[in-house]
């Protein structure tokens, strides 16, 4: 995000900066994308002069998380990267090494092996030649990263069923990698059940239970750390808390909030009224939908009065700090005039990123309300709360 520093030059900053503590110490990168903006704004502290009461110091990157980029070269026969060159773990690791590891010495580097994405809809001759590039990377990859400082490999897992999943997760396994990610994921996530199938091998979400043969089973017996890619909405998030996954990422918030102008505002939680799911903790407003907007007119800024539609916590640091900084996008549909970083308004990086921020610090604390929830679950004799919130457990 943009900001004017003392001298009035515009300057660059992370929106780590902005983010809950919670989610500032883990990122998430990908060889498709450049990393240069992340490394050069880390310890940038931005015009923290602007807010004094969520005055609290930046987290530095402890854990980095970079995969290999494979949604962007997964149309492709032979695997390319973005920047040129033929994917393999050696290659694949160069990469790595020369844009992520020479960045942050102190940090701790979750590196991909190759993988290369199958879809539902593969022939079985496509869907064998990409499963076999995905376990002949995989092999190699722990072999080369063995004796890599910091660095932790990760190998995916993909599949078109359950079975294909399961035979590739018990190979990993047997590989020795503790540490393994679901890909392939995202295109079913339409019908939560497909999704949960695959990795549990059940087909009632009334009544799930992890089959000790499937992908999660096995990953599970072998005390295996696992990982989702892509599917990160609330709702997801409590199904990754029941089922025990370890980590998950996505780009939910940016979606909704950058992309589709939606800001997401939490409900009220009542432990004798819990919902069936986490979508009822939150509600999604479109800023198309607010009414009425603050402006500038000669000078002033006019004080904004919410819609009906909800209100965005003010004690929102994120909040807070976008409604006393100021745009400095030249794209801005306001033009060169001093004002702020209003969230509520489209058509620049600080606008669009401001929702995405916003959604940031509702997502942290609707993530605490599933996890009260779910340990309620634990010793709860409510049906409601057993079905839908209780660990779910291998059977």
């Amino acid at each position: 995000m943009g900001y004017l520093d003392n001298n009035g030059r515009r300057r660059v900053m992370s929106i780590r900066r902005l983010l809950p503590p919670s989610m500032q110490s883990r990122s998430l990168m990908s060889l498709s994308f450049d990393e240069r903006i992340h490394y050069s704004t880390e310890h940038d502290d931005g015009e923290m002069n602007l807010t004094n009461s969520h005055d609290y110091p930046l987290n530095p990157m402890s854990e980095v998380f970079v995969d290999c980029g494979a949604f962007n070269y997964s149309k492709m026969e032979v695997p390319r990267f973005t920047r040129g060159g033929f994917v393999s773990s050696r290659s694949a690791l160069e990469e790595y090494t020369d844009r992520h590891l020479s960045k942050l010495p102190d940090a701790k580097y979750i590196l991909c092996s190759p993988d290369h994405i199958v879809t539902q809809d593969m022939s079985d001759e496509e869907t064998s030649a990409r499963l076999e590039f995905t376990r002949r990377c995989a092999s190699s990859f722990i072999d080369i990263t063995s004796g890599e400082k910091n660095v932790k490999p990760i190998a995916v897992v993909h599949g078109r069923t359950t079975k294909e999943k399961a035979e590739i997760t018990d190979e990993l396994v047997e590989m020795g990698y503790d540490y393994i990610a679901f890909g392939g994921l995202v295109p079913m996530a339409r019908g939560q059940a497909a999704v949960i199938s695959q990795l549990t091998g059940s087909d009632d979400l009334s009544n799930i239970r992890i089959g000790e043969d499937s992908p999660l089973g096995i990953a599970k017996a072998a005390g295996v750390k696992t990982h989702i890619f892509g599917l990160n909405s609330p709702d997801w998030y409590r199904w990754w808390k029941r089922m025990g996954i370890d980590s998950f990422d996505g780009s939910k918030l940016s979606q909704e909030g950058a992309a589709n102008g939606m800001i997401w505002i939490e409900n009220g939680l009542s432990m004798e009224e819990v919902p069936n799911n986490a979508s009822a903790l939150y509600q999604r407003l479109k800023v198309k939908n607010i009414t009425r907007r603050e402006i500038l007119k000669k000078g002033v800024l006019r004080h904004f009065q919410f819609s009906d539609d909800g209100e965005i916590n003010p004690d929102n640091p994120a909040w807070e700090y976008l409604m006393s900084a100021r745009c400095t996008s030249p794209k801005c549909p306001h033009g060169p005039d001093a004002h702020n970083c209003d969230p509520r308004v489209t058509g620049s990086i600080e606008h669009n990123m401001g929702r995405t921020l916003l959604n940031a610090w509702a997502f942290d604390s609707i993530m605490g309300k599933i996890d009260k929830i779910c340990e309620e679950a634990k010793s709860s004799d409510d049906d409601n709360l057993v079905e839908n919130w209780s660990p779910i457990e291998v059977e």
